[in-house]
């Protein structure tokens, strides 16, 4: 008889899987385009408006720059003169993705970096966005959002209150967002068309995945256009009909459809008793004895007249063949009627037996 909780275990995915081991995915969803890639941004900046919940009068971090831009301006003041706590200093964090053009907005995070509460209801003046090379790539400003009316830093509430807030209200009120608050003002310039050679990066390195899409482009565009030089990395030489059109090469390549080749693993969620398991799992030949667990073997009688049902033989040692798949594994201790427990002790004796051929991760 089956236990219920096992027939949970698998998702409906694995028996896809099974089913038809040959499908497919788009080269662009497991490879990148070497060099079009996301690029972050920092900055610092002042948020100003706030109700009383900034940095506290003797913060330096917020008056000596708030100081500096009123100087700018033509107002001279010194830090003790500006008091109150509507000012906060913050960190800003965007990012620039590939092929940004100027006047393209980002969405900006802002972080305070001082003893500030809570930033709701404040503005954030204008702050330039800094590179890794520290260039100037987007200039950020205005209102700050993000924060629902009541939020207040977790630290600043006692348990009792934080545990009765709801779930919306429990947000960090020291952490902001400036929805399209920035202007990128500088490109990452990438000129494609004049490239002779393009390079495509696995998102999960393989050996096998990138062979099989240097072939694959091989096939579809002609003998040695493609070779792999790791197992990240697929070399493209653009075909002379293809030279000054590289985006529609490239177009073309990620839409082209790959079997991608992964390494076997078992994970095991100790906590849900959820098992997932890939179908390259493999195990050797091994004997198992679990608990109360036991199967039944049905012989011939000696007298079928006598004993037409045959001899029931019943024991607690269940055998799997060398070599086992994933449907075969799943058939075997359903018919032992394991639970999701004993099948995660089984698989974790398995593999310290050194006989199941896949990388196990625990949660």
């Amino acid at each position: 008889m089956f236990r219920k909780g096992f027939r949970l275990l698998l998702i409906w995915g694995l028996f896809l899987t099974i089913a038809s081991p040959a499908w497919g995915v788009r080269v662009k969803d497991i490879a990148n385009l070497r060099g079009a890639r996301d690029n972050q941004l920092i900055g610092f900046g002042l948020v100003v408006g706030l109700d009383g919940t900034g940095d506290s009068p003797g913060s330096l971090l917020s008056r000596k720059p708030i100081v500096n831009a009123l100087e700018r301006v033509g107002i001279s003041l010194a830090s003790e003169d500006i008091s109150g706590q509507s000012i906060a200093a913050v960190w800003l964090t965007a990012t620039l993705p590939a092929f940004s053009k100027s006047g393209q907005r980002l969405d900006v995070t802002a972080a305070t970096i001082g003893d500030a509460v809570s930033l709701r209801g404040g503005v954030l003046l204008m702050a330039p966005l800094r590179g890794p090379d520290r260039l100037v790539y987007a200039v950020a400003q205005g209102p700050i959002s993000g924060i629902p009316q009541g939020v207040s830093r977790a630290e600043a509430l006692p348990p009792e209150e934080l545990a009765g807030l709801p779930v919306g209200a429990r947000m960090v009120a020291s952490v902001g967002a400036v929805p399209g608050g920035a202007l990128v003002e500088r490109e990452i310039n990438l000129n494609l068309n004049s490239r002779a050679r393009l390079f495509l990066n696995l998102k999960s390195p393989d050996f096998t995945t990138a062979f099989r899409l240097a072939k694959l482009i091989d096939q579809n565009l002609g003998y040695r256009t493609a070779r792999a030089k790791d197992a990240g990395t697929v070399e493209i030489l653009v075909p002379d009909s293809y030279l000054g059109q590289t985006v529609e090469l490239i177009s073309r390549i990620e839409n082209m459809e790959i079997t991608p080749d992964s390494v076997a693993q078992v994970v095991l969620d100790e906590r849900s008793g959820t098992v997932v398991m890939g179908g390259q799992v493999r195990i050797s030949p091994i004997a198992i004895s679990q608990g109360g667990l036991s199967i039944q073997v049905k012989t011939p009688a000696a007298d079928p007249e006598a004993n037409p049902e045959g001899n029931i033989i019943e024991s607690g040692v269940f055998m799997f063949k060398g070599g086992a798949d994933l449907k075969e594994i799943v058939d075997g201790f359903n018919k032992i009627g394991a639970s999701s427990k004993d099948l995660i002790e089984m698989l974790k004796a398995v593999k310290a037996a050194g006989a199941l051929h896949a990388e196990l991760i625990i949660q």
